[in-house]
């Protein structure tokens, strides 16, 4: 018998070791971005639509300052399934904290806590970022919503050089008192972890070094719980809540005469006024819209009025943070928004400018592979078929009109 049990400890000790020694030969690789792509579809193109987005400088030294700017709209097509902003925040997705987010403003506000936004209006955004730990980072512009979660916007590689070692994070307090953030109170921090950890295992270990359930359960059954009930185990109940009580009210008190002069976490929520509207002599109505599956292509079909006094031309179909472009978009565009988010296969049945007072059916169709990289393909296994991005005009002196459309799409595998 106590041969079979070496021989079953010692494979149980092989199997472990094998795998042990296969984490070694894995080749293990950080992760990179963080997962924007595996949102569904109808979240990245029918809620929070991001453009003129700029990040800057590409490459920053630790404690050297950057910015995240741009601006988004809220979709008109707001999906059912998602909560509506009337409270949100606007954060930035990184991974770990590898800038410090110095300040946040809302046209032009100073935005701290979260707040109402308003659907079909536009905000612009400003994000001043200092530089925490070297390495090349991926940056997203945010918003987070109540009972719809973090929705990413696009984002750029930032580079960070230099040593961790070197960053600091000074800030002035009340009592005139400078500190370091990055380091203040860090062995405060660890003391009072270590403590209450002590505390929890003593706590615990002084009951798994008795009887355990099972021998517990059949005493309570055959003899009912007098046989249980152990004076010793009453004391040192109200030794532990005596001693929680006393650590938590002397660590209170402590605090208090250590720092009299303190800021509460705010609860209030920040009241931003959405940007004005601009007058938009362009008007748009989705009248048909498919999904070539094999082409990789989104046709859509709608009509457009222009009531201005200029002539307008399409440069631009923007969604999800993808850019697609033609000739006239190329003009207009920012030269360091990330290639990897720009697809140049945007094109129309009809080129020409849409004339004052005309109005015209254009058929457009925005082709990349994108479509699939992206995952955006997979809109067509939402509950809601349904597209959504922002179309963009220009006419010959450089005035922008943004129109954000949405409708629903359905799944060809022939072009139509």
């Amino acid at each position: 018998m106590e041969f079979n049990n070496l021989i079953k400890r010692g494979l149980t000790g092989l199997c472990g070791m094998a795998a042990l020694g296969m984490t070694f030969m894995l080749d293990i690789t950080p992760a990179q971005a963080h997962g924007e792509r595996s949102q569904e579809p109808f979240l990245r193109m029918r809620t929070i639509q991001w453009y003129d987005m700029k990040w800057g400088p590409e490459t920053t030294k630790v404690n050297d300052l950057a910015t995240m700017t741009g601006k988004f709209h809220l979709a008109e097509d707001w999906p059912r399934a998602v909560g509506k902003p009337g409270r949100a925040f606007f954060n930035v997705g990184s991974p770990s904290p590898v800038f410090v987010r110095l300040s946040t403003k809302l046209n032009g506000e100073p935005t701290m806590i979260a707040g109402p936004l308003e659907i079909g209006r536009d905000y612009a955004f400003e994000v001043r970022l200092k530089a925490r730990i070297p390495g090349r980072h991926h940056m997203h512009a945010m918003l987070n919503i109540k009972d719809a979660g973090p929705i990413a916007g696009p984002a750029a590689w930032m580079n960070i050089t230099g040593s961790w070692d070197d960053f600091t994070n000074p800030v002035k307090l009340l009592t005139g008192e400078t500190i370091d953030t990055e380091t203040f109170n860090l062995g405060n921090g660890l003391f009072w972890h270590a403590l209450w950890m002590g505390l929890g295992i003593f706590w615990i270990g002084y009951y798994v070094a008795r009887p355990m359930f099972l021998p517990r359960s059949r005493v309570l059954l055959a003899y009912g719980d007098e046989l249980l009930l152990d004076p010793m185990d009453t004391k040192v109940a109200w030794i532990v809540l005596l001693a929680t009580i006393g650590l938590v009210w002397g660590g209170y008190r402590y605090t208090e005469n250590k720092h009299p002069y303190t800021v509460p976490i705010q609860a209030g929520e920040s009241k931003v006024a959405p940007l004005p509207v601009k007058p938009n002599p362009i008007a748009i109505k989705v009248t048909h819209a498919n999904y070539d599956v094999p082409g990789r292509a989104l046709r859509v079909t709608m009509s457009i009025t222009n009531s201005g006094d200029s002539a307008y031309r399409i440069g631009e179909f923007t969604t999800a943070g993808i850019r697609f472009i033609n000739k006239v978009g190329l003009k207009h565009m920012d030269r360091n928004y990330p290639k990897e988010l720009v697809a140049t296969g945007l094109s129309f049945d009809n080129e020409t400018p849409i004339q004052p007072g005309e109005t015209r059916e254009v058929k457009m169709e925005a082709k990349d592979a994108l479509w699939e990289v992206q995952r955006l393909m997979a809109l067509l296994g939402d509950p809601e078929s349904r597209f959504g991005g922002l179309l963009m005009t220009w006419s010959d002196t450089g005035d922008r009109n943004i129109n954000s459309i949405a409708g629903a799409v359905i799944p060809v595998f022939t072009k139509l």
